[in-house]
């Protein structure tokens, strides 16, 4: 069906619509300024108010009051078009839903990630669509400060793209790797919050920076509040954290901060990593499991929640110690219905999906998610989320790798066998201190994939509007590279042990190990991973001939070299550059590892030095990377994860002890300065310390 432009139409804007301060009425805005860009005016007709009976053809918006529904549906003829919305949020959402049917794409945030179909001559390829049956709502996790920097554009994307909600995931910590500065977010607040509502975005916060509330941050910080008896304050007694007074003084709390954050639909108020135990010892505690502990300060908090906002939900994190948080549901007690669930797999296997049998630890992840989920809704619970690290660099240390084949997997797991053990909304978190260089499949497809639209149909289409005429090799790159990094990421128990020292200054000594290094693991399984790197960079090689072919045609195409497809392939080759880089220094570190497991020290160190080489690649490599702080970053975070435990295998095998000694300085001097150098990056200048003078 083709649309003509080429005579006027006009855009009817719902009754009662504000001039595009409010969802309804940014969508008859939107929708007019880019069908503008579309059919080369500036705007297609322009918002109108009237029933639109004098114009030939029209272009009628409408919403409806339904604020708990996200659904949508328009019917298009030749001379008439109908879009509606259950809200306003629901409106711009058929809207965007409207321009995608008639070729309209945003592959990655920002300007140069729109592809729009030009003429006044435009194919419908659908005459109507609905949202009914729609798979999970998604959520878009900012989880740094580079990414909070570039707000405007990604709030933006994040509506076109399909997405339901962002979270920014903050944190008080100076060194911010995982999450953005809370100060940030403060600076900015006042207007990322209209933005989202314009948008229909709903916006949720916290997370690490809410932690300064929770019991152990607080008492640590004003030990004062906590020292009571019967009401008044007693300098000789500290009230236990989970006691009712002290759980009382951290509600209240929270509350003045919900208060202060009408912005903000869904707070994340997480417990800090508990492993071994909860915040307190004493006799009353002392039986009560990290999630128990945690699970009883969340209620305290959505109690408060409910009085000082009536709107607004607050997110429990079912994460690492308190992932058995089922059991301690099994008692009876019933949960607040403003308490929802946050499940955050970080031991599980990335390799393959949740659905793929085979595999024994997202075997016990997806079980323990689905106990879980049901257990929480039995609870009375409000909705069950999902945290999924699909888009995480910190995670996968630099390089994220494309996980289309995997998310598909992994969705249809979340959803269940019955809506009882099923997600009601999944988010992917995008984190680690840097900004892809090109567009990224992960991120622009998950709101199709929660749609239940197949993984090969969504690729293909967004392949064809990221590269145009390189469409064809880049889809096969992606194939190759998804095929290399499926090797790394194959994952036993054994290879996600996590290892925190007690203190940075033991870092160079005894060095930290996150998900997927495989410094636990035996001689035999070191033996088997190593056996198939041969065949990693087999895929390998041919994602690169993919990569050149597709540069090529590009060359060969119509489209000029400054064209925002060829940028896209060039920017992909600079991504792959550091991808590449990272997975052959995880095949060197694993034959380092192999030879220390297999007894051979000398050649341990040997291959170490080797793989210290790889490392320095890496860095390399990152030079592409246009901002300082993202290089001092992943820099960082190659050294944290890579060069300290590689650098102990050759210290170990060093003759001399002054000289094992003198690299143990040196080293642990490095990292110290290497991470003082990224502190406080993106705190903004205004409110950041001032270093004091010497």
């Amino acid at each position: 069906m083709e649309l003509d432009f080429s005579r006027e139409w006009h855009i009817i804007g719902p009754r009662g619509g504000s001039d595009g301060g409010d969802p309804a009425g940014f969508a008859a805005r939107e929708l007019s300024e880019i069908l503008g860009r579309m059919i080369g005016r500036g705007s297609a007709g322009g918002p109108k108010n009237g029933d639109g009976s004098e114009a030939e053809r029209i272009i009628v918006l409408d919403s409806g009051t339904d604020r708990a529904s996200r659904g949508f549906s328009w019917r298009a003829a030749s001379d008439r078009v109908e879009i509606f919305g259950a809200n306003g949020g629901a409106l711009l959402r058929g809207v965007y839903d409207f321009l995608a049917c008639l070729g309209a794409r945003w592959v990655e945030p920002g300007e140069k990630g729109e592809r729009l179909p030009r003429g006044e001559i435009l194919r419908l390829s659908e005459s109507s669509r609905s949202s009914e049956g729609e798979g999970l709502p998604s959520t878009l996790i900012l989880g740094h400060g580079v990414l909070l920097e570039g707000w405007e554009d990604r709030l933006a994307w994040a509506a076109r793209a399909g997405y339901s909600s962002v979270f920014v995931h903050t944190t008080p910590d100076a060194l911010a790797m995982g999450a953005a500065p809370e100060s940030l977010y403060e600076s900015l607040r006042a207007a990322i919050g209209p933005l989202a509502r314009k948008l229909g975005l709903e916006l949720e916060l916290g997370g690490h920076g809410l932690s300064s509330l929770l019991p152990r941050s607080l008492f640590e910080k004003e030990p004062g509040l906590f020292r009571m008896r019967e009401g008044r304050r007693d300098p000789d007694r500290n009230l236990c954290p989970s006691s009712a007074e002290a759980l009382a003084i951290i509600a209240e709390a929270f509350a003045a901060r919900a208060t202060a954050h009408p912005e903000v639909a869904v707070f994340h108020a997480w417990p800090d990593d508990l492993p071994g135990g909860g915040w307190c010892s004493c006799p009353a505690c002392s039986a009560l499991s990290p999630a128990a502990q945690s699970l009883k300060v969340a209620r305290a908090l959505a109690g408060a929640l409910s009085s000082a906002r009536t709107n607004a939900a607050l997110a429990f994190l079912a994460y690492h110690d308190t992932e058995d948080t089922g059991s301690c549901l099994e008692g009876g007690e019933r949960l607040p219905p403003n308490l929802e669930l946050l499940w955050a797999p970080r031991l599980r296997c990335w390799g393959s999906s949740l659905s793929e049998g085979g595999d024994a630890l997202n075997a016990a992840s997806i079980a323990a998610f689905r106990r879980t989920a049901r257990a929480w809704r039995a609870a009375g619970g409000g909705r069950v989320s999902v945290f999924e690290y699909w888009e995480d660099a910190v995670l996968f240390k630099g390089a994220v790798p494309p996980l289309v084949s995997v998310m598909e997997g992994d969705l249809a797991a979340y959803r269940g066998p019955s809506p009882e053990e099923g997600a009601d909304a999944v988010g992917i978190l995008c984190a680690g201190g840097r900004v892809a260089l090109g567009p990224r499949p992960n991120l622009a497809l998950l709101p199709g994939l929660a749609s239940r639209i197949s993984s090969r149909e969504l690729l293909a289409d967004w392949a064809g509007a990221a590269y145009g005429a390189a469409a064809e090799p880049m889809l096969e790159y992606w194939r190759e590279l998804e095929a290399a990094w499926a090797i790394d990421l194959d994952l036993e128990e054994g290879e996600t042990a996590i290892h925190v020292p007690d203190s940075r200054s033991r870092y160079a000594a005894d060095p930290p190990a996150d998900w997927g290094d495989p410094w636990t693991a035996g001689a035999p399984r070191l033996e088997a991973k190593r056996g198939r790197c041969e065949e990693l960079f087999d895929h390998l090689r041919r994602a690169e001939a993919r990569l050149s072919a597709a540069r090529a045609s590009i060359e060969r195409s119509e489209e000029s070299a400054d064209s925002r497809e060829a940028a896209a392939v060039r920017g992909e080759a600079s991504e792959y550059a550091i991808s590449g880089a990272v997975l052959e220094l995880d095949c060197a570190r694993l034959s380092a590892y192999h030879e220390l497991a297999a007894g051979n020290a000398r050649a341990a160190a040997d291959i170490a030095n080797l793989a210290l080489s790889a490392s320095g690649a890496v860095r390399k490599a990152l030079r592409c990377l246009p901002d300082k702080r993202q290089r001092r970053e992943i820099g960082l975070l190659i050294t944290l994860y890579y060069d300290l435990r590689l650098r102990m295998i050759r210290r170990a095998n060093a003759r001399s002890g002054l000289r094992r000694l003198m690299d143990l300085w040196l080293t642990g001097a490095r990292t110290g300065l290497a991470a003082l150098g990224i502190m406080r990056a993106y705190v903004p200048k205004a409110i950041a310390p001032r270093r004091p003078r010497r």
